[in-house]
């Protein structure tokens, strides 16, 4: 980074943002939003966060973060504590990530106030495949909240065109996931080459059943699956594991404990639905992985020769016989979607709006 960059920088950090957020690490689910989270701790070293959480916890206040359990929570409650966090903060700007109904409303007292917005999008309801779900009133507020922010920050093309589709006058600027730093110092050796999932266990997305039968018809004695995370078909997917000696279902761990067991796999398998970004593939290659991943996924531009792409089944089972007879292929620094490259991108859209 020049002096010019720094000194940039260093004055964009002088601007107040209050995050709001809906999906974050909570004690229900360590895993939750973990991306948004990298998000905002790019962006400054203690930053506002108040987030409304669709879970059941106490109250978590630690320094700028106020966190609610907020599933049963109605929406006075929600724009009582937007007033509060307002006083409190006093923001140049509102930062929101990933849509909820809540800030459509939200959005509505920030231009009473003169307070501008910015919003990142993560969800993969807006993906061009999905947003025709989107109708009526429910599309109406999606567009006027988007083409009302100052900018909106989708983290891949294909969700920046599913965006424009819905809300064609928004500004965007595409603004990627953030790949962390793998933890190689705890190493593990395998008696056989492992293949890894990471993911919310949700069948009709993460299609984790579909890759356990392939998984299937490999030699069991040359090969392991570890899956990771978890989600409502957590359970259906032990069930149907029990009786599987060489396959691991890890449920719900913390991303902490992802990136250093990351490392002592030998490849990573994303064989979703869909992906607004398919960060788990990234994150794969940069532990130096074999990588199997769909080319629809949002971050197939940065896939390297470490990738092996499975449009179907078949080119699933087909790419992990391959794996099982090559050694890995390397590390991928993924330089350029560091914490603080993408930090200073997201400043400069500060810098936009401010």
């Amino acid at each position: 980074m020049n002096l010019r960059d720094v000194s940039t920088t260093l004055l964009l950090m002088s601007f107040r943002i209050l995050h709001i957020v809906k999906w974050y690490p909570n004690p229900v689910d360590p895993q939750n939003g973990i991306f948004v989270k990298k998000h905002i701790n790019a962006t400054a070293e203690q930053p506002n966060v108040l987030g409304f959480i669709n879970a059941q916890f106490e109250t978590i206040e630690e320094g700028n973060l106020t966190l609610y359990g907020a599933q049963e929570m109605g929406i006075s409650a929600k724009v009582a504590a937007l007033y509060g966090a307002l006083a409190r903060v006093q923001p140049d700007a509102v930062h929101f990530h990933c849509y909820a109904q809540d800030l459509w409303v939200f959005s509505k007292i920030l231009k009473s106030k003169g307070i501008p917005y910015i919003h990142s999008e993560h969800w993969s309801g807006l993906l061009p495949e999905n947003n025709a779900n989107l109708r009526g009133i429910k599309r109406k507020r999606i567009k006027a909240f988007f083409e009302g922010a100052g900018q909106v920050l989708p983290v891949s093309p294909a969700l920046s065109q599913g965006i424009l589709q819905v809300a064609p006058k928004s500004k965007i600027t595409v603004v990627p996931n953030i790949i962390d730093e793998i933890d190689f110092s705890k190493p593990k050796e395998f008696s056989s080459k492992s293949f890894c999932v990471v993911g919310d266990v949700v069948f009709s997305i993460k299609r984790q059943e579909v890759i356990l039968n392939a998984f299937r018809k490999l030699p069991s004695s040359k090969c392991e699956l570890h899956f990771y995370g978890g989600g409502p078909d957590l359970e259906k997917l032990r069930v149907l594991t029990k009786h599987d000696i060489n396959i691991t279902v890890h449920g719900r761990v913390t991303n902490e404990m992802v990136l250093h067991t990351l490392p002592n796999h030998h490849a990573h398998v994303q064989f979703s639905a869909y992906e607004t970004f398919g960060i788990a593939t990234l994150e794969a290659r940069k532990a130096g992985l074999w990588a199997i991943s769909r080319a629809s996924f949002g971050s197939s531009a940065y896939a390297d020769e470490g990738v092996l792409w499975a449009g179907n089944e078949e080119e699933l089972l087909k790419a992990m016989r391959r794996i099982l007879k090559l050694e890995k292929p390397g590390i991928n620094p993924f330089e350029g979607l560091s914490a603080a490259g993408i930090g200073l991108q997201i400043q400069k859209c500060y810098d936009a709006v401010l």
